[in-house]
């Protein structure tokens, strides 16, 4: 198992800065040697931090995962997951927006650390399908017991010129700790491009919590 809290702070080019705050559990079992299974759900809430007498409410947002993890070896992984989100808008007066998306990951683990890339669809929405890649690389020599490695990730859609990369730093603590800082650029083929700042703190419980949710 593990629980997360998360931290955000986006600046649009066309839109107010907002400021966002969440937490998240995740469980997970081994099936055997090879297999996994995983469930998770979390909660965000998003505020203005600028010109906050436009929208007075909180933007609250609610997800759910399911996915199901395939080890091949000890260096690949294939991975297929399920996500429904639920937004409700406090803007004008409440309102509430539901997605549903599929994901489908390859992963390969190394020594220096682990790359991976996949596809999400968007289902029912008649959206583009998205492509996605990341990766990190543990820098050698560092911190003592603390780990550290860099982040980074880019997607884009198939069709729209919609895409976006991150780059960022994680630190694997002792006692189960991660703590993850990163800065991400989004592209919009309908402008709104948006730059966000996070930084999330990970705590994993159990003895097989390494092995189930695959952190190198």
């Amino acid at each position: 198992m593990e629980a997360s809290v998360t931290l955000n702070q986006r600046t649009g080019d066309q839109y107010l800065d907002t400021a966002s705050a969440g937490a998240g559990i995740r469980a997970g079992v081994l099936l055997g040697d090879s297999f996994r299974l995983m469930a998770g759900v979390s909660r965000d809430f998003e505020r203005l931090v600028e010109d906050k007498e436009l929208r007075d409410g909180t933007d609250r947002s609610t997800s759910y995962s399911l996915s199901a993890a395939w080890d091949i070896g000890s260096s690949h992984e294939i991975s297929l997951g399920y996500f429904k989100y639920r937004h409700e808008f406090w803007n004008s007066g409440p309102a509430v927006g539901e997605s549903e998306s599929v994901n489908l990951d390859y992963s390969h683990f190394a020594d220096w650390g682990q790359a991976g890339i996949g596809v999400t669809e968007i289902l029912g929405s008649g959206s583009d399908p998205i492509v996605r890649a990341n990766g990190e690389y543990e820098l050698p020599g560092l911190g003592g017991q603390t780990k550290f490695f860099t982040t980074g990730s880019a997607y884009g859609s198939v069709y729209e010129d919609n895409k976006g990369f991150s780059l960022g730093l994680r630190a694997k603590m002792p006692k189960g700790y991660n703590l993850y800082a990163s800065a991400a650029r989004s592209y919009f083929s309908t402008g709104g491009n948006s730059t966000r700042f996070s930084l999330s703190l990970v705590k994993s419980f159990g003895a097989n919590a390494e092995r189930v949710f695959r952190r190198h």
